[in-house]
């Protein structure tokens, strides 16, 4: 089979031909239609989140890349049950030991033995087939599967981190970051929540988007002092809720700072390295921070519904995996709004 492989960080992708995996007795083989590219994949192409070296966090060279797989069920283990092939799927690739409380209530992305998410710590979908370990981990859909495959993580991520900001209707929500994962919070706050939304980016064309998906309010903070222009928009107040999808010290020190008395600050992004604000006004203010790791399976399959319903799109532009490379460095460079998606 045809695998855009990684050898090593800062490397280009090699297409190269490799022996197809064959499933184990639980294990399926699925045929690779929709592979998203994250900005998870950029930190690992660098080698690190922020201060942390990937490979310290487990991570092993050569790898296939991409943890947001759609495709159709090629081949069944003996003791699969509930899918045959052809069956069209999304992967949740937040593998965990599945036996911890975390993994038996169905949030295998906090696994207290370690997570091993394919595309990370196991081979990815940046291949024409990808092995699943087990069929808990696959999601059956009759949507278009370009859209879906963010669902895995883009789509799961925002929404964990939208339900732990903990809105109601009239609450204003500030969301940093208008990519991938950005784009779709703005659309869970406003149409789940009846949110206030102010959009933060530093392109004008995420910001663009933004307004076109319901953002209230624009902010680029390339031009604007951002808690200044968030105490205007709100009469001196603060906001309720700051989600930070970049999680850079600059992002995380104007999100706390634009937060209101007893505030929420959820921290999605893994790329930044320390924080820079001042730890009194923390229980002075009685701010909230709390982490937000992707999400749950069921989170998975209710954000696949939204999207089937409608209540959610996904702005996303294909590419064949021939490529990578080149999509790589756009989105690299910031010059993809949404999710790029390649196809094997």
């Amino acid at each position: 089979m045809r695998a855009a492989i990684l050898r090593k960080p800062l490397d280009k992708f090699y297409l190269r031909d490799i022996d197809r995996p064959k499933p184990g007795k639980l294990e399926v083989l699925v045929r690779v239609r929709a592979a998203g590219l994250c900005h998870t994949d950029v930190h690992l192409w660098e080698g690190h989140y922020g201060p942390l070296s990937v490979e310290e966090r487990g991570v092993r060279f050569p790898l296939i890349l991409s943890h947001e797989i759609a495709g159709e069920v090629a081949e069944v283990g003996e003791f699969v049950e509930g899918f045959r092939p052809g069956d069209k799927v999304v992967v949740y690739p937040w593998i965990g030991c599945g036996s911890c409380k975390a993994c038996r209530r169905g949030e295998e992305n906090l696994c207290v033995h370690g997570t091993k998410p394919l595309g990370i710590l196991r081979p990815g979908g940046f291949a024409e087939y990808v092995l699943v370990p087990h069929e808990r981990y696959l999601v059956k859909v009759d949507i278009d599967l370009n859209k879906a495959a963010p669902m895995a993580c883009a789509g799961i991520t925002a929404y964990s981190a939208v339900k732990k900001a903990e809105l109601s209707p009239g609450d204003i929500v500030m969301i940093v970051g208008i990519g991938g994962l950005g784009h779709l919070a703005i659309q869970m706050a406003k149409k789940l929540y009846g949110a206030t939304v102010i959009a933060v980016d530093v392109r004008d064309n995420a910001l663009e988007l933004a307004e076109k998906l319901g953002a209230d309010h624009t902010i680029n903070p390339a031009r604007h002092d951002v808690p200044t222009e968030v105490r205007k928009i709100t009469n001196n107040i603060g906001a309720d809720s700051a989600i930070d999808f970049v999680a850079h010290t600059d992002t995380t020190n104007y999100a706390f700072n634009s937060l209101k008395r007893g505030g929420k600050l959820v921290v999605v992004g893994i790329g930044g390295e320390y924080a820079n604000f001042m730890l009194p006004l923390i229980p002075i203010k009685s701010i909230q921070i709390r982490g937000s790791y992707v999400g749950s399976i069921t989170d998975l399959i209710e954000v696949l519904e939204l999207l089937k319903k409608g209540v959610i799109d996904v702005v996303a532009s294909t590419y064949p995996l021939d490529q990578i490379n080149e999509v790589f460095e756009k989105f690299r460079a910031g010059k993809i709004v949404g999710r790029a998606i390649l196809q094997p």
